[in-house]
């Protein structure tokens, strides 16, 4: 793992102790929890193979914990898993991988805020390299992304913020490249009323890869609205987003943007339902070529059947448009769970999903049925 990931969590821990000494003066609350995660995987196509495919059952064990610091003027928060997998399939080694989250955020004055983020993961997820991105890889990697922001409040109708994002993506094996990722933005905020908001938002990234992969530059400009009431909420935007390279054989692009999020609840707060919709450029690449804009729809509906047994089933679609070649995927996915809690800090949980890619490039086709049991074990030990 890169230097500059343990410089970033050191800065971060050391940032939130030195602002920890007046804390001591305060009242605050101490909020310890453990975590168990318990979990049975089957994928029927492990490695997202275009025929002949693999399956592989996963046996998940994620022992970990939570803590959190509380006071009238902030939060502290952490929160690490150790995720163990275990693999049925003879040419797999089992695989020891880390997730870690530290949260803190700080009233400095009356109108000052800083909020700090540090996000550390050792993993195979693909998943969760970034919100956009779709790969089909099972290669193990780490990935840092450190977030700042500071925010001023000029009462009672304006706040200007301003953030900086760093990620770091080290890969462990294969062919794939390591990266780094820098973000700027600034955003001017003006608060109608409590209940609605308009965002301006400007945003700079850089992404600087090791070996032949084009490094690239983007400007984003953003305009967003957000709404809410009593049961719903709705945020809505719309921009432009530009995007040079470094590596003058590719062609530069532009796109108008959009983005929608509508989340939602019955006056029983039974049934809970979210409409998301977006169009943007994927961040993380793999190698030259593999950008492209994406068309992202998706929604979820979760239904209480009774006070311990919640249903839910979710869907989407998204659409990937690659900018420097003729590849043009679909990928659709679509998925249900049920849970039951067994007590408040017990939850037993049976899920399902399918996904499949059609892609112009028929290597690239594939498509996966997943079955899911899990066992969630959540105690706060700070409870009276």
């Amino acid at each position: 793992m890169s230097n500059n990931t343990f410089i970033k969590v050191i800065l971060l821990l050391l940032v939130i102790s030195c602002m920890s000494v007046s804390w001591c003066r305060a009242q605050t609350t101490f909020i310890p929890n453990a975590i168990l995660n318990l979990q049975l995987n089957y994928d029927n196509n492990f490695y997202y193979l275009p025929e002949d495919e693999i399956s592989v059952t996963t046996y998940l064990v994620q022992p970990g914990f939570e803590i959190g610091l509380e006071t009238a003027k902030g939060l502290l928060a952490a929160r690490y898993t150790l995720d163990a997998n275990f693999y049925n399939q003879s040419g797999e080694d089992d695989f020891y991988g880390h997730s870690g989250l530290l949260l803190g955020e700080f009233e400095l004055t009356d109108r000052l805020q800083l909020d700090l983020k540090d996000r550390l993961v050792y993993t195979r997820d693909p998943a969760q390299l970034e919100p956009i991105g779709t790969p089909a890889s099972r290669e193990k990697y780490f990935q840092n992304r450190f977030a700042a922001a500071l925010s001023y409040h000029f009462e009672p109708k304006i706040t200007v913020k301003g953030r900086y994002e760093n990620w770091i993506t080290d890969y462990r094996d294969g062919d794939l490249e390591d990266a780094v990722g820098n973000q700027g933005a600034i955003s001017l905020i003006y608060h109608l009323n409590r209940s609605t908001a308009v965002d301006l938002k400007y945003q700079y990234w850089a992404m600087d890869y090791d070996d032949t992969t084009s490094d690239y530059q983007s400007h984003l400009l953003w305009l967003k609205s957000r709404k809410e009431w009593r049961l719903v909420s709705l945020e809505a935007g719309i921009g432009y987003h530009e995007r040079s390279y470094d590596d003058h054989k590719l062609e530069d692009n532009d796109t108008f943007i959009y983005s929608l999020e509508l989340d939602g609840a019955s006056k029983s707060g039974k049934s809970r339902f979210g409409l998301s919709a977006l169009q943007n450029y994927n961040y993380l690449g793999f190698q030259n070529n593999d950008y492209y804009k994406a068309y992202i729809f998706a929604g979820k509906y979760d239904y209480d059947l009774t006070m311990r047994i919640t249903a839910g089933v979710e869907a989407s679609y998204q659409n990937n448009d690659y900018v420097n070649t003729r590849r043009d995927d679909d990928i659709y996915a679509a998925a249900g769970d049920i849970g039951y809690l067994i007590k408040e800090w017990l939850e037993l949980v049976f899920s399902v999903s399918y996904e499949q890619r059609d892609s112009k490039e028929e290597l690239k086709d594939y498509d996966r049925f997943i079955g899911l049991v899990e066992l969630q074990f959540d105690y706060d030990f700070g409870k009276e």
